[in-house]
């Protein structure tokens, strides 16, 4: 469990006709319960997180005396009783949420001791250079990291529709970036994917928090990630699928920057027929563009039997991708019967190896460049930007040159010198005012977050 020490003091509380004295250290403990439930297992739709007496009690054994409070006050809310419920849920009040300072953490560990870090084969297939990999971890480890509880606190941002603060992220920034500083270091490689303690952190966190050199960065991005990854893929599998029709469109989609757009549209549509005129049925409301991507994932990974469901809700993702682009769906049939996560892999693969090749070149170049990855994207100083971005180009020049892409009154000219795209995740005040920008420089208008 994960301590928290939050801006509140002792207090006195008058329950059930006493005064009784509640001490900080018993508030910070259930709070720190609470947070610790957000982090580990997330919310309902409704922001809520379950919570067991039973771990109450063990937690603190006059916790009733405390929650009665921090709900009386506003600063934590409970959910209401229903008939099979098994335990409460409960979530901090948005004037918290607002309020809400971190002043100390405490990270328990299980004091064992650390077992040496194994060799991970997993990218092999990929041949990476050993030379880079001991590159990029000296580049991780002279990051220098932006954090101090005592100076400044991270700046919380909000949920997908803009309407509540999304606390669960805030706490886990703030708990990757304390763990980072205190020594914990991760540099290992799952499903053919490098995971750092950099790419654990929320992107606007990135930009602001780390720097290298003492410079900001600036990140090169692929966008439109995993549907890019799909059109390469299958055209490995199939090359016929140049000429086929349904193929170039799904390319043209994905290339111009609107599959995500046209894909959330669509299945909108198609739920607004199934409403049958019940505009209050919470599982026929619209999508998000943000659900519209996950159901992507679930739909390029999950059972292929089995209709996705996000949120309360069954989007026709399967029956919709089956009509509209039939030559990717059977090819994504085709690859899940060998396994249940060969698809993932698959695409993860190609967009390692593109990722990985990009960095190789960068590095031969220039001796003195410090690069950070995450995932589907490349982050580099500030002083490097225009540096990086001529080799980032042609590289993705290269990685779609065998991609049909139609020409027409709607193509865009990815590689036009007189267009620049700039975008930043997550817009957040301090960003505007910030030197650092996110450098889009290859798919249009998606605004999409990361791996994707």
């Amino acid at each position: 469990m994960v301590l928290f020490e939050f801006n509140i003091n002792d207090t006195a509380f008058n329950h059930n006709g006493k005064c009784v004295n509640l001490k900080k250290k018993n508030l910070n403990l259930l709070l720190s319960l609470i947070a610790n439930k957000i982090i580990y297992n997330g919310v309902d739709r409704n922001g809520y997180t379950s919570i067991s007496s039973t771990l109450l009690k063990s937690t603190y054994s006059r916790y009733n005396i405390y929650l009665d409070y921090l709900i009386r006050v506003g600063k934590i809310e409970r959910d209401y009783y229903t008939e099979g419920k098994k335990c409460y849920g409960y979530r901090y009040s948005e004037l918290f949420k607002n309020e809400i300072k971190i002043k100390a953490i405490i990270y328990i560990s299980n004091n064992k001791k650390q077992k040496p870090e194994k060799k991970d084969t997993s990218h092999d297939s990929i041949n990476i250079d050993p030379f880079i990999l001991k590159r990029l971890r000296r580049d991780l480890n002279s990051c220098t990291i932006n954090f101090d509880l005592r100076k400044n606190q991270l700046e919380k941002t909000c949920d997908e529709w803009d309407n509540f603060i999304d606390i669960g992220k805030w706490f886990r920034n703030n708990l990757s970036l304390h763990k980072w500083l205190k020594g914990y270091r991760t540099f290992s490689f799952a499903s053919n994917r490098l995971y750092t303690n950099f790419t654990s952190l929320s992107s606007h966190i990135r930009i602001n928090n780390i720097k290298l050199n003492d410079e900001n960065l600036v990140e090169f991005d692929v966008r439109n990630s995993f549907p890019l990854m799909v059109a390469i893929y299958s055209l490995n599998e199939n090359p016929s699928l140049i000429n086929d029709y349904d193929f170039r469109q799904y390319c043209a989609n994905v290339v111009s920057g609107t599959f995500y757009n046209t894909l959330t549209m669509k299945l909108n549509a198609i739920r607004n027929c199934n409403k049958k005129g019940n505009e209050d049925e919470y599982s026929t409301r619209l999508l998000s563009k943000l659900e519209v991507k996950q159901l992507f994932q679930i739909y390029l990974n999950g059972d292929s039997n089995r209709q996705p469901y996000l949120n309360g809700m069954r989007p026709l993702i399967n029956e919709y991708m089956s009509m509209k682009y039939p030559c990717i769906h059977d090819i994504v049939l085709e690859t899940k019967k060998v396994g249940k996560n060969c698809v993932y892999n698959a695409l993860v693969r190609i967009e390692t190896q593109f990722i990985f090749s990009v960095i190789k070149e960068l590095y031969e170049k220039y001796d003195c460049l410090k690069i950070l990855t995450c995932h589907d994207a490349i982050y580099v100083p500030l002083s490097f930007e225009e540096r990086v971005e001529l080799i980032w180009n042609e590289k993705m020049k290269e990685f779609v040159r065998d991609l049909p892409c139609d020409e027409g009154e709607n193509a865009l000219d990815l590689f036009d010198s007189s267009i620049s795209i700039f975008e930043v995740d997550d817009i957040t005040p301090s960003q505007y005012n910030s030197k650092v920008i996110k450098k889009d420089i290859f798919f249009f208008d998606e605004d999409e977050d990361d791996d994707f």
